[in-house]
């Protein structure tokens, strides 16, 4: 005697408290997780509402947040009247060396700490450790001075080198960690084949890495895009200046017009929510890989 095979309705039925069981696991973390985004979205509604308030009518709406007629006016504004671009080309000439020197030195000085013989390693995590402690605040002063020292001060190149060094702990701890996530197998075998230690390193090693890279890569841009002390400290000349510096630069101008003022920080944030778009199904894996 056969046994029938199940019927499709059959089946669905089966599946149906499966599904429900899910249900019934999540919903109390949506319950928590739905409040606290529409909390943490208000300050970007509010700065986005806001640079859309036009000067010659400063009514607002939903408790402030929203300008009763929005206008594209102060966008322009600062466009047409002030060097935006210019600003706009300096952040862009600080941060993007900055990134490629991080994740470049990072990167070697992670595969030696992972996969080479090093003299004290131990201590040398220690102290990368102790520099991800250290507020820069306190560093400011010492920076102003080496740069000056060196002839650097009031150069784009000086803060590259700056935010480098300042980013380079980071960088060797995240990335030594998804280095260390490949076998050991992998690498000796490599070089049974011959292959030397940067081949290793740059045809291997350095492509597994990618999601840990891309979380230095936003770590790193976001630090040195929205800085807002070292370029006020070592930068006098205003053609070298980045875009974060606008707001304070122009603060008398903009200082009867909140919405122009709110236009520039909205132009300022653009940039990182594109790097954030671009690689963020790599940021789940590679912050995953660091906690690990």
């Amino acid at each position: 005697m056969t046994t029938p095979a199940p019927t499709h309705a059959a089946s669905r039925h089966a599946a149906q408290p499966r599904h429900r069981r899910r249900i019934d696991r999540t919903w109390h973390w949506h319950v928590v997780l739905a409040p606290l985004a529409v909390l943490w979205s208000l300050p970007l509604v509010m700065v986005i509402g806001l640079s859309l308030l036009p000067t010659s009518n400063p009514q607002t709406t939903a408790f402030g947040l929203l300008p009763a007629e929005p206008s594209l006016r102060n966008y322009v504004t600062i466009w047409e009247d002030n060097p935006i671009l210019q600003h706009l080309v300096n952040s862009l000439l600080i941060t993007v060396p900055s990134v490629a020197l991080v994740v470049l030195l990072g990167s070697m000085a992670a595969f030696a700490l992972a996969r080479l013989r090093v003299p004290l390693k131990a201590v040398i995590f220690g102290v990368l450790i102790l520099a991800l402690i250290l507020p820069m605040s306190s560093i400011v002063v010492a920076v102003f001075k080496i740069l000056q020292a060196l002839g650097l001060y009031d150069s784009r190149l000086g803060l590259v080198l700056v935010y480098a060094a300042l980013g380079l702990p980071f960088a060797v701890i995240v990335i030594r960690t998804s280095f260390l996530a490949v076998p050991q197998e992998i690498y000796e075998a490599a070089r049974i084949d011959g292959a030397g230690r940067f081949q290793i390193y740059w045809r291997i090693y350095l492509p597994m890495a990618r999601p840990a890279i891309a979380v230095v890569v936003i770590w790193h841009t976001m630090m040195t895009w929205n800085d807002f002390l070292l370029p006020l400290v070592s930068l006098g000349d205003n053609d070298l200046k980045p875009l974060t510096l606008v707001p304070l630069a122009y603060r008398g101008t903009f200082l009867s017009q909140p919405g122009a003022l709110f236009a520039i920080l909205v132009l300022i944030s653009l940039p990182i929510v594109a790097v954030f778009v671009l690689l963020q199904r790599h940021l789940v894996n590679g912050l995953s890989g660091a906690i690990k």
